[in-house]
């Protein structure tokens, strides 16, 4: 059975309503964007991990600012940029393990994401990339510096005020269901499918907040909004 994903449609349609409310008077704004997930989010940080899923070379690129290869596997931008811009944040959002990121492109966010990733880390054993689960350890390094840079008062404001987007599930289903089918001997799709949304589950808890994002932010107030893509069988 196919997987369908609309990761594309699902940020685009809620990034507009996000517009559209900002539109209509009503004071959301956002300090910056914190990205997490797989290829569709990730903007270059498989160029710093060791792993075969790179996107640093052509065709990729070919559409892309300076038409450079980026790590993005895409023509041109990714989602997070795409989202960044409607948001007037910023025009591109860098991957946090670029060691040539500014100080100034932390204040308004980066991605943490890696290409050929899951929410199983089964997947990125295949790959050796660097699972969803394991990302938020990336994003307290993040916390860290920007302390350094801006202050804990400010940072603390930069990461409350960030909209959140997280994007994986289907390396999950590609690598581990069909391609080597080793979740198939344990799971049904449906079953596997629920495995998949435990995870999620442990990442995301407490009204759509993440519990590890959570429990690393320096306010115990915390206010995310997430953006979550979600997969369909």
């Amino acid at each position: 059975m196919a997987i369908s994903a609309n990761t594309l449609f699902l940020l685009s349609l809620a990034c507009s309503t996000t517009i559209h409310i900002c539109n209509a008077q009503i004071n959301i704004t956002f300090t910056a964007v914190l990205i997490f997930g797989d290829s569709t989010m990730d903007t270059g940080n498989n160029n710093y991990v060791n792993t075969p899923f790179k996107g640093n070379h052509i065709p990729y690129g070919q559409d892309f600012p300076g038409k450079v290869p980026t790590g993005r596997f895409s023509d041109g931008k990714l989602v997070p940029d795409m989202v960044a811009s409607l948001l007037k944040i910023k025009e591109t959002v860098p991957p946090f393990l670029d060691p040539k990121i500014t100080d100034n492109e932390l204040k308004t966010g980066v991605t943490f994401a890696s290409a050929a990733s899951g929410y199983d880390d089964l997947t990125s054993v295949l790959s050796q990339a660097i699972p969803v689960s394991k990302q938020p350890k990336m994003f307290k390094k993040y916390i860290e510096r920007l302390k350094g840079v801006v202050g804990e008062l400010e940072a603390m404001r930069i990461v409350n005020g960030a909209l959140v987007v997280v994007s994986s599930g289907t390396n999950d289903f590609c690598f581990n269901f069909y391609d080597v089918p080793s979740r198939r001997i344990e799971f049904s799709s449906n079953g596997y499918q629920d495995f998949l949304l435990k995870k999620v589950e442990d990442l995301l808890k407490v009204r759509k907040i993440s519990r590890s994002l959570f429990d690393l932010s320096p306010d115990p107030t915390l206010s995310l909004m997430f953006i979550i893509s979600e997969f369909d069988m």
